[in-house]
């Protein structure tokens, strides 16, 4: 990845294990630990899902309104204190020239693709996954957001009955096979990560870019973002790396047999680097975990490490 960008520092945020790893939580901290340094800061998670089942009130709060974002891309608009740089985005999501106070932060500007999720026992989805099927995503374009549904799944019977009227759906596109759904990737989602990555490398203020799952790196590696550092958050610790080491190690995964072309995991990246440190994460209530200046504190330790290594 090249480095054409200001001096403001982007640090990577990435999970060790696919499992809820406390990305969320460290990231609104560092973001918060930043701000304070740097007087504003912006979190952003180009990739985000969650689970008409199991993260149904926070399904609830965003379709409330006609919308699609998850709780992590919530929590990170409400730490950052200022928009991402226009590119000329437009429309809602868009952070255009009236986007300059905090308030006009949106989950969906900081998040250009979400997915939504149900789960199927016993029934493989469109997309390989077993147990689970993907519904629809929402996908914040030049014009706003759009929405794409899993035809597979709709005409199944899988979307539940209050979908499409809490969501724009009625002109969603619609794929039914993995073929159309590339189709609509290439043209929609790859644009959406190109935009958001030229975004942040244009940032005068400190980025946190959170990955999701145990992927090591949401976007496009060979694009203008390059991690000053990356920290690996595990329950109970983070592993610390220099950013340009793990970007080469990045890199070298994506061509393995494992990995392919568009993704590559933590584990794979980081078995082929040492960590320059391995800080301890306390355990944090409710309460801390939901205020980010409150996990900057308890986790002061940890980024005062990782900020040396920026």
């Amino acid at each position: 990845m090249s480095r054409e960008r200001s001096d403001a520092p982007v640090v990577l945020v990435a999970g060790g294990a696919r499992v809820d790893a406390g990305k969320t939580t460290f990231s609104t901290g560092l973001v918060a630990s930043l701000a304070a340094r740097a007087d504003d800061a912006v979190g952003v998670k180009p990739r985000a899902g969650n689970d008409y089942w199991y993260d149904h009130d926070d399904y609830r709060i965003a379709s409330d309104a006609g919308r699609l974002y998850g709780k992590d891309a919530r929590r990170l608009a409400a730490a950052s204190t200022r928009p991402l740089p226009s590119i000329g985005d437009r429309g809602r999501g868009g952070d255009g020239p009236e986007a300059s106070t905090p308030e006009a932060i949106t989950p969906e500007s900081i998040n250009p693709v979400h997915r939504l999720w149900r789960p199927t026992p016993g029934r493989t989805g469109m997309l390989g996954d077993a147990d689970r099927t993907f519904l629809c995503d929402r996908v914040t374009t030049e014009d706003g957001s759009r929405f794409v549904v899993n035809g597979a799944a709709e005409a199944a019977g899988l979307l539940p009955d209050s979908l499409a009227d809490r969501l724009p759906l009625a002109e969603a596109t619609r794929v039914d096979d993995v073929a159309a759904f590339n189709d609509v990737m290439a043209a929609d989602y790859l644009p959406a990560f190109d935009r958001v990555a030229a975004r942040v490398a244009a940032a005068s203020v400190p980025v946190v870019v959170e990955s999701y799952a145990d992927i090591a790196g949401p976007l496009p590696r060979d694009g203008p973002v390059e991690p000053d550092a990356a920290a690996v958050v595990e329950p109970g610790r983070a592993r610390i790396y220099a950013g340009d080491r793990y970007a080469k190690a990045r890199a070298v995964a994506s061509g393995s047999p494992r990995e392919g072309t568009m993704e590559e995991h933590t584990g794979t990246v980081t078995e082929m680097i040492e960590p320059l440190a391995t800080v301890d994460l306390p355990a944090l209530s409710g309460d801390e975990r939901g205020d980010p200046e409150r996990v900057a504190e308890r986790y002061g330790a940890a980024y005062e490490t990782l900020l040396d290594a920026v």
